[in-house]
């Protein structure tokens, strides 16, 4: 049967934006990997933040919470979240997220301002930590990537959706400005709607379709560390937001980022996921043991890479392509896929019905708006020493090699 739509990528953001698409159409996910779900989404540490930077990614990320805690029949039996709460704290700037934590006050979630005794009381892992302001968010979770998905693909397996893996798309097919399908390695599959939700992957197949969308991957290394007393079940994780590190417990031990980027083009083939270089190692090592002394004896145990992928703003990039008409997005969501998934679904569905989303302004998010000359990344997590990049000079993924 020839699709309604066809949604290229079965990560999180693919198969939330399908699952909201399949009830009222014949929906096909075609993968370049062999399972749904490996490539960023099996690369995720969990958080489920609601108390970020930009209005659009918090709008979305509330959408998500409320999922979460109530997910679902295609989600009976399984664990997709427990609430840890979580603290946020501020080393250099005191008023960086005060904007961000009155717009969340405003709808209703619970957000405290806390000094470093606070922040030490709560989560004992901060004692001695040079915080200046925290905030804190007794509700937050930690979720379940797997079982998230695993809801999802039940889910569209009932509504008669087909999921295909395997299978890799090397262009969009378009006449006269028209999306009319795809090229895949199987031969060509035709629709009337492609939507992009192939992360990493994104900006070069919009590419084929002769549209320029600045998106750029960055890579940020995670680490597992070995067994410290200070890990218990309920701690909850933390963030030294403008310094960038963040920690959470993880069975006997904790997970661990120093919040590195690098810019980092995936290969065309599926396998984004790579080992922690020697210096993302030393740059975590250093923060631990300069922002939280009292896990200064921690030590990594393994750890990974993955790629998180922007646009030039820091914005997702959602809705209808302006260009080319049937040609969808639902990408650049950083690495808040875990956080935004279920709101960029349900925002892709209520568009393509033409049905409003009062919780969510349309041209934030939209491909058609207008990005950022300058591109920040923040080699060493920072947020007060970024590196700017001009972001229209680097559009092909050929450019983006020369920088890396």
């Amino acid at each position: 049967m020839r699709p309604d739509v066809i949604v290229i990528g079965a990560g999180l953001a693919g198969c939330a934006s399908a699952y909201h698409l399949a009830s009222d159409h014949h929906v096909l996910v075609l993968e370049q990997g062999d399972n749904p779900g490996a490539e960023a989404t099996a690369q995720n540490a969990g958080m489920v933040r609601r108390l970020g930077e930009d209005p659009a990614e918090r709008a979305l990320a509330m959408q998500t919470w409320r999922f979460l805690s109530d997910p679902g029949a295609d989600w009976a039996g399984l664990t997709v979240s427990k609430k840890t709460g979580a603290l946020l704290g501020l080393c250099h700037d005191r008023w960086h997220l005060h904007d961000a934590a009155m717009h969340l006050r405003a709808h209703g979630v619970r957000v405290e301002s806390v000094d470093a005794a606070g922040a030490e009381e709560l989560a004992p892992i901060l004692s001695g930590t040079p915080v200046l302001q925290g905030w804190w968010l007794p509700d937050e979770h930690v979720a379940d990537p797997h079982a998230i998905m695993t809801g999802y693909l039940r889910g569209l397996r009932r509504m008669g959706a087909e999921i295909r893996c395997g299978t890799r798309v090397s262009h969009l097919i378009v006449s006269e400005g028209v999306i009319t399908g795809v090229q895949t390695d199987e031969g060509p599959v035709y629709a009337d709607r492609v939507v992009l939700a192939a992360g990493a992957w994104s900006a070069t197949l919009g590419q084929t379709a002769g549209v320029t969308r600045p998106l750029f991957p960055l890579r940020r290394t995670v680490f597992a560390t070995e067994a410290h007393p200070l890990s218990t079940p309920t701690h909850p994780w933390c963030w030294l937001d403008d310094a960038g590190l963040y920690l959470r417990p993880e069975g006997d031990g904790f997970l661990v980022s120093g919040c590195d980027e690098a810019l980092d083009p995936p290969r065309p083939s599926p396998g984004s996921q790579g080992s922690p270089s020697p210096a993302a190692s030393a740059l975590t090592l250093d923060k631990i043991k300069r922002l939280m002394p009292k896990l200064a004896d921690l030590r990594l145990s393994s750890g990974w890479s993955g790629l998180r992928t922007f646009a030039a703003d820091r914005c997702p990039m959602i809705g209808q392509d302006p260009d080319v008409s049937g040609l969808w997005w639902a990408a650049g969501l950083g690495g808040f896929g875990v956080t935004c998934n279920y709101g960029v679904g349900q925002a892709l569905g209520a568009w393509m019905r033409d049905a409003p989303t009062p919780w969510l302004h349309t041209a934030s998010v939209t491909p058609a708006r207008h990005l950022l000359r300058k591109f920040p990344i923040r080699p060493q997590g920072e947020l007060h020493r970024p590196r700017l990049l001009d972001a229209r000079s680097v559009p092909v993924r050929k450019n983006l090699r020369k920088l890396t």
